[in-house]
């Protein structure tokens, strides 16, 4: 299991705490994003507000920032709210700032946020639906996240009692890596939070722990705090109307972001809880990372059927793993499944937002001293799709790590042309360069079971589909620790 063990700590100093929150004052700011398939966006295309969230690590410390902006649709962000936090305990909190952007025609983007502690770059690439994921530019520094846009007008009015299905990353208050999901009741009579969570803390699985607290929303930022476990947790809580929240959290030595989803009608017995699902997960065991893209059928009746998945742990591939397991389900949505394969077993919890998606949480092995954590989502699968139902501009991201160490992250845009061929323009990141505008192709196939082979430039993958607007992506080159997605734009 990785620890992060700090031979210096962050001290709440102007200087310092730049270093270890994420900022970046030093990197040349590169050329905005030019050329590119004509996807109809433009910089009028960021109109609004918007809620962003994104973590990465410095060289010293994991860090994660939330907030909310507002972009005038003519490339100046006027107005702007951050909060930063690291597993050194530094934080920078309610931290103003605004900046610049643009949006380039295939939906790729860069905006720059200036505020008192410092400038910020993020390239981006929107997403159809008005969203877009993001990695920051930094010679030092590397992040991925998010940018959700807010409804407008928001709604005037605001439900008694909303619960959301959560999910928490970050680290203990020994740096040892932590992962939970579960669900948190919102009740604005006494703005009470009440729910369950499902905590996995270094290789150990605390199951349905009762979680109760309290909240406070302003108009566009609020806090929650809740305890569990025997731990209180502290958050700062950026809402999205009533369908999602973002979440940084604000102890000093437990270190946690994460996000979640109003819960919607879930399936509540095997009976209802079936069908085709793809999931897709990462984490740590004692080897380092690993990653793990798959799909099965839920058949109704408690058993996992037709299942299969790709996993690279800590740089050794395993191509085409079949699988089959039992699953149960709880009347609140919660599922517990057993995965069980030739020589081991994997266990795993989910809280279902809806029955069409989970955010789930791998809670065991038998395999002796694994000490494995994975967090992930797991979505409903549409069966019998073609190659042919690829097709048009999707935005691209892919993140992960060399197996010599050293992140990675990319965004793009990519348009398939119906008949197996990609071509698009990147941005990507590697520790040795930042590399902007590349042109590249690529090759894609859709299976029956949602299941194929294809490549995004010069990275072989194993694509599963979900829909036709949604790719889950995994890396098939051992020494590439690469996860991602291609969304319709």
């Amino acid at each position: 299991m990785r620890k992060i063990l700090l031979t210096v700590s962050c001290v709440v100093a102007l200087g310092t705490l730049i270093a270890c929150g994420g900022y970046s004052n030093r990197t040349p700011i590169p050329t905005p994003p030019s050329t590119g398939n004509n996807a109809g966006f433009s910089t009028a295309s960021l109109n609004g507000t918007y809620v962003f969230a994104a973590n990465g690590t410095t060289p010293n410390n994991f860090f994660a920032v939330a907030g909310q902006f507002t972009a005038d649709g003519n490339g100046r962000i006027t107005a702007g709210t951050r909060d930063t936090v690291n597993d050194g305990g530094g934080q920078t909190l309610n931290e103003p700032f605004t900046g610049t952007y643009t949006v380039n025609q295939d939906g790729r983007g860069q905006a720059l946020f200036n505020g008192s502690f410092g400038q910020v770059i993020y390239r981006f690439v929107l997403r159809g639906n008005g969203e877009a994921t993001l990695f920051q530019i930094s010679n030092s520094n590397d992040a991925t996240g998010r940018i959700l846009p807010l409804p407008n007008p928001m709604p005037a009015t605001t439900k008694a009692q909303v619960t959301y299905v959560v999910r928490l990353d970050g680290e203990d208050r020994g740096n040892n890596t932590y992962g939970a999901v579960g669900a948190l009741t919102f009740n604005a009579s006494g703005n009470t939070v009440t729910g369950t969570i499902d905590e996995n803390d270094n290789g150990t699985f605390s199951p349905q722990r009762a979680a109760t607290g309290s909240y406070s929303f302003g108009s566009s930022r609020g806090t929650a705090t809740f305890t569990a476990n025997g731990i209180n947790h502290n958050f700062i809580v950026y809402p999205i109307a009533q369908n999602r929240i973002e979440l940084v959290s604000t102890d000093k030595n437990f270190f946690l972001h994460g996000y979640g989803h109003a819960q919607a009608a879930p399936a509540t017995s095997i009976a209802t809880f079936k069908g085709d699902q793809v999931f897709n997960i990462h984490g740590f065991d004692s080897a380092g990372s690993i990653l793990e893209t798959g799909r099965l059928t839920l058949d109704g009746a408690g058993n996992i059927t037709s299942a299969i998945e790709d996993f690279n742990e800590a740089g050794t591939y395993f191509d085409s793993v079949a699988f089959a397991g039992t699953y149960s389900v709880a009347g609140n949505g919660r599922w517990a499944a057993t995965f069980t394969y030739t020589t081991s077993t994997l266990s795993m919890v989910g809280w279902q937002v809806s029955p069409q998606m989970s955010l789930v949480l791998v809670t065991g092995s038998n395999i002796a001293n694994f000490g494995i954590v994975e967090t992930g989502t797991m979505r409903a699968q549409t069966i019998g799709l073609t190659t042919a139902n690829i097709s048009g501009n999707y935005a691209e991201n892919l993140s992960g790590t060399l197996e010599g160490g050293g992140s990675v992250e990319s965004s793009g845009n990519f348009d398939g042309d119906g008949a197996g061929s990609l071509i698009g323009t990147i941005d990507s990141q590697t520790p040795n360069s930042i590399n902007t505008d590349i042109v590249e192709s690529g090759n894609y196939a859709v299976a029956a079971n949602g299941r194929s082979s294809g490549t995004i430039g010069a990275v072989p993958v194993h694509i599963y589909t979900v829909d036709a607007n949604t790719i889950y992506l995994i890396s098939t080159d051992p020494a590439r620790l690469y996860q991602g997605m291609m969304v319709k734009q």
